[in-house]
């Protein structure tokens, strides 16, 4: 599978256009809208086969983009360790203009997936070293 790294940037582009033009509420809204239907069959995966589904999922991205990372679970948590984000360093080493909110991203597409499915996401992340933890857990009712 060949992956398109410029795709990045010009995502980056767009959320900028996005935030700047309507504001961090639209943003929000539609990348939630992007999260439920592009990540439509993952959000089903996850639901039936939990966890897993998402471990399969980083890995396969991350190994395609050659991006830096472990995967790991404590507990019942499965923990993402970015170390070397493959967007933030490609555009980076190709002179993009990164939107100042990029990883944002991230944090919004996980929860919304995680929501979806009956889960719940964190991701702390350092836009400027190019590296984040993401961690996914099953909802606790009650």
């Amino acid at each position: 599978m060949s992956v398109h790294k410029d795709f990045h940037g010009a995502l980056s582009c767009c959320l900028e256009y996005i935030y700047k033009k309507y504001g961090e509420k639209e943003l929000d809204m539609c990348l939630r809208q992007i999260a439920r239907n592009v990540y439509k069959p993952l959000i089903e995966s996850l639901k039936t086969r939990g966890l897993a589904a998402l471990e399969e999922h980083w890995r396969r991205i991350f190994t395609i983009e050659d991006g830096e990372f472990d995967l790991r679970y404590d507990g019942d948590v499965l923990v993402l360790n970015v170390k070397k984000c493959p967007a933030i360093w490609h555009m980076r080493e190709r002179g993009y203009r990164i939107f100042e909110k990029f990883c944002e991203h991230c944090r919004i597409v996980n929860d919304e997936i995680c929501k979806a499915a009956g889960y719940n996401s964190s991701v702390d992340y350092d836009q400027d070293a190019g590296s984040c933890t993401q961690k996914f857990w099953r909802r606790r009712e009650g």
